[in-house]
Formats: structure tokens, C-alpha cells, sequence
């Protein structure tokens, strides 16, 4: 994967290659920023432009696509590349370490340039309904791996995907390795939410802010990749809020989007007219669409209540949302004010942490519900 294939970010991609050329190669970095930025596909594409062999990438700008090292990091299949990612125990006959998954895993990539999220890679392996983890053996496979000799390259690459993911009794051994790594090894780690990663693995990593990928270059992209015409792509790129992957979401129709928007229309109402019965039986079919689902709809659904809160105190707030859902929250604001923000905010996120330590969904879903028919009273 070259920087020509990476969406936006000339800056970043010029401040990468600059580390390499300056010998400044900082031995464990994290690569963080939101959702659909590109942190993977940079990661990858700054390792293959440090190991490639081509004498003038520096004046091209590039790694050279050809040389031995580059045709197999465009596979993906570099003996001294390396993906840590989160797993959960599905198939019997894999063990549950990503080098069992390496197939699906370059699959996936392939297929997307590297632009994916934490649900693709769920749903590709069929995992949707477990909490996926880096687990302690997959802490000693690193281990083991990197105290290996390099085959063919300078360094030997680490790319950890998703590294918030960490098992926290996983932490020890990988923090040894950080604070103690095998000559010309280089760890990439990914991440989207580094508040979740703990504290002493966070000190060891030279934090690498990966921005929003600016409108102009998604709505390129957009016109490159899929052949849309002009008005569909800018319209996507305005709505995307700088991530590709949620650009790609809302070209495919949006069809998980307007779901999204439909349940959380009918569950407001439901809230507001006190339909137990309704809430119950909501409640319950919910629950049965698995974790990774109801963590992303009441992702969705605290969003919504905060373009709401916006829309109530600037009637022309600029929030990149479609027309029928400016119209709904237009009409919604008034419920939601300086009152109950807080509250609404602290009961979504809550209920998300739930989720993910599986208490029961449609339990959460329940008691949720009847604390927003309270704050949705309140004024």
C-alpha cells in the first residue's frame, strides 16, 4: 500500500516520510483519530515506504510499488509485516490469535484499501455477537514473533489494530515488549478511543494525530472509486464529517443509517406517549441483534439528541445530517435542553458501557427508556 493511495492528508503523509529520511524513526508510535481517517491504511503504507528498496523514494515522494518489498507489502504478505487484531472465540477450529485469521483479515484490506471499521472486520469473521479482545496469547505470540530474526527487511514491523481492545491482564506482557524491543523492530499501534488505553502503555507511544480527511479529498475519492456524479459525492463528503468509511456507509444508500434514524424516531415517541408495552417489546427486539448493533444504534441515538440540543438553541445549526432527519430534530429539540443534556449523555454512555460488559441488552434498553420518559419531561 503506497501514500498515493491513502485519502487527504499531505500533510501527515510528508511529516511520515520526513521521519524516515531524518533517521527519526520513533521505535513505538500510536496512530489515533477518528473512525474511517485512514490510520491503517497510513500505517501500513509508512511501513512499506521505510523498506522499500527503491533509492528515490525520497525524491518521489513514495515507496516504488516494485522493488521485491513493495510487491509484497501490496499483498500484504511481507514475512517481517505483522497484524495483532481483536478477536473473539468463534470457530472451533481456530484458536483465537490473529495469525489464525490472517486470510480473512487480507481479504478484507484488500478489498478496502485499508479503509475498514471494528464492525467490517466483526461481521467478516462472524462475530457480531461476541466482545472481540487482544488476549494475553496473543500477547505472547508478539512476543515471540519479534524475538525472531528479520527475513528479508531493515526492521520488522508490528501493526496493532484497534489496541483500546487490549485485555487488561494482557497489558504486563505487552508492555514489556514496548519498553524492551528486539533491535530494528517498529511498532505501529491503531487506535480511535486512546482514553480507553491504559496509562503506562500510553507513556511508551509517540502519539500520531491522524485528522479528518477534508471534504475535497473524500468527495474525489468518492468520484474515483465508485464513478458517482458531482452532487452525490459532495453531498456525501459534507455528511461524512471527514471519515471514508462513513462516506462509503451513506453512498451505499444509507440503509443502516435511515434504520437507524426510523428506531430512533419510534423509540422517542414511544418515550415521550409512555408505551410500556411498546418499550418492552422494543426492548426485546434490540437485544436480539447482538452487542456490536445496539452499541452502534445508541452510538447513533446520543448523536441524535446532541444535533437536537443544537437545533433547539440555533434553529440553523450546521449539522451534516439529511433533510428528513433535520426535520424530526428540529421538532424533537424543544425536549432536549441545557436541563437534561447532561444527563441524557451520561445515561447513553452508561448504557453503552453496559453493552460491552454484556449485562443484558433488553434490560438496558428497558431501564433506559424509562429514564428518558423522565428527562424527556424536563424543562
Amino acid at each position: 500500500m503506497q501514500f498515493n493511495k491513502i485519502i487527504g492528508q499531505d500533510h501527515l503523509k510528508k511529516k511520515l516520510r520526513e521521519t524516515v529520511k531524518n533517521n527519526r524513526v520513533a521505535h513505538a508510535q500510536l496512530f489515533y483519530g477518528g473512525e474511517g481517517v485512514g490510520k491503517l491504511p497510513l500505517a501500513i503504507a509508512y511501513a512499506q515506504f521505510i523498506n522499500c528498496k527503491d533509492e528515490n523514494k525520497f525524491i518521489n515522494g513514495d515507496s516504488c510499488g516494485t522493488c521485491p518489498s513493495c510487491n509484497k507489502y501490496n499483498k500484504l504478505i511481507h514475512p517481517d509485516l505483522h497484524f495483532v487484531f481483536p478477536i473473539a472465540g468463534g470457530d472451533e477450529s481456530k484458536k483465537p490469535i490473529s495469525s489464525n485469521f490472517l486470510t480473512e483479515w487480507r481479504e478484507l484490506l484488500l478489498q478496502n484499501d485499508g479503509y475498514i471499521t471494528l464492525n467490517d472486520w466483526y461481521q467478516k469473521i462472524e462475530i457480531e455477537r461476541k466482545q472481540a479482545v487482544i488476549n494475553v496469547s496473543e500477547c505472547n505470540q508478539i512476543i515471540q514473533t519479534l524475538n525472531y530474526t528479520s527475513y528479508e527487511s531493515d526492521y520488522k514491523v508490528m501493526i496493532i489494530w484497534m489496541v483500546e481492545k487490549l485485555y487488561y491482564v494482557a497489558a504486563p506482557k505487552l508492555l514489556k515488549i514496548l519498553e524492551e524491543p528486539p533491535d530494528k523492530t517498529l511498532f505501529l499501534l491503531i487506535a480511535e478511543h486512546t482514553e480507553q488505553i491504559i496509562n503506562t502503555i500510553m507513556s511508551r507511544l509517540l502519539p500520531v494525530k491522524i485528522p479528518r480527511i477534508d471534504d475535497d479529498a473524500i468527495t474525489e475519492a468518492i468520484k474515483k472509486r465508485f464513478n458517482v456524479d458531482d452532487p452525490i459525492a459532495n453531498q456525501v463528503a459534507q455528511q461524512a464529517n471527514g471519515s471514508f468509511t462513513e462516506a462509503v456507509s451513506l453512498l451505499d444508500q444509507s440503509e443502516d443509517r435511515k434504520a437507524n434514524f426510523d428506531r430512533f424516531k419510534d423509540w422517542m415517541r414511544m418515550c415521550w406517549t409512555f408505551d410500556a408495552q411498546g418499550l418492552l417489546d422494543f426492548s426485546e427486539k434490540v437485544a436480539r441483534e447482538g452487542r456490536e448493533s445496539n452499541k452502534s444504534f445508541l452510538q447513533f441515538s446520543l448523536v441524535a439528541i446532541r444535533n437536537s440540543l443544537a437545533l433547539n438553541y440555533t434553529k440553523y445549526a450546521y449539522i451534516r445530517i439529511a433533510e428528513e432527519e433535520r426535520v424530526f430534530y428540529e421538532n424533537f429539540s424543544p425536549f432536549v435542553n441545557h436541563l437534561n443534556i447532561v444527563m441524557f449523555t451520561n445515561e447513553f454512555n452508561k448504557a453503552i458501557n453496559h453493552i460491552e460488559r454484556n449485562v443484558h441488552s433488553a434490560l438496558v434498553f428497558f431501564d433506559l427508556s424509562l429514564t428518558i420518559v423522565k428527562l424527556l419531561k424536563m424543562k
